[in-house]
């Protein structure tokens, strides 16, 4: 008996658990941000003129993009008093195991972020980790990502973030996690069996073609 067939779907089983452990990028396709209610008193000068939106927060299509400055992408928040910022709020609709933090920052000392407080919850909101980072600026012409590691914080679904400016200026482009799912469902083992009787299925009509050609 030939179990040359079975390889094929023990192939796709494991393929298909490998990919939904694979890192993932999170931006505007797959997660949302909103302003949240502990931002502080102050202004959002242009940055939400000509129609543009928070969105534009995580609207990098990945990790390497560049990020050019100007009133259609960029984030400029200006706080009324010193130690004021913006507050963003995140749900990545589901959980994730967070590897990486890429930020955008402005290039310029006098409008760029300081430092970000993050704090990291579970579905349930439950508190799983916080953060606190201050950023390089960003570089010039083209703004690209400073990628910080994480220390894995586990679980996550919901993230805050305050961002602050030592100057009360918030400046930046863009956020964005690299992640895993925390708990990708495994294939079922219907899924499995479904795969095997495929494989044969495929083997028993191939014997019984062998046979009716006469060969034996």
């Amino acid at each position: 008996m030939s179990y040359k067939l079975l390889i094929p779907a023990l192939m796709l089983t494991t393929s298909s658990m490998s990919a939904l452990a694979a890192p993932i990028y999170l931006n505007e396709s797959n997660i949302s941000v909103s302003v949240g209610q502990g931002t502080s008193a102050g202004s959002f000068n242009n940055t939400f003129s000509n129609g543009n939106t928070i969105q534009k927060v995580i609207d990098a299509p990945n990790a390497d993009a560049a990020e050019f400055h100007n009133q259609g992408t960029h984030i400029w928040f200006t706080a009324d008093a010193i130690g004021g910022g913006l507050e963003l709020l995140f749900d990545f609709g589901t959980e994730y195991d967070l590897n990486t933090l890429h930020f955008w920052n402005y290039t310029a000392e006098s409008y760029d972020v300081d430092n970000i407080s993050f704090s990291f919850f579970d579905s349930s909101n439950s508190a799983v980790g916080s953060l606190s980072v201050s950023p390089d600026l960003g570089s010039s012409p083209g703004i690209y990502a400073q990628d910080i590691a994480l220390s894995a914080p586990l679980n996550v679904q919901y993230v805050t973030a305050f961002l602050t400016g030592s100057n009360r200026q918030v400046d930046f482009q863009n956020i964005g996690f690299t992640a895993e799912l925390s708990d990708p469902k495994p294939v079922s083992e219907s899924s499995v069996f479904g795969l095997l009787g495929v494989a044969f299925a495929a083997m028993i009509a191939r014997r019984r073609r062998t046979r009716t050609s006469g060969t034996y």
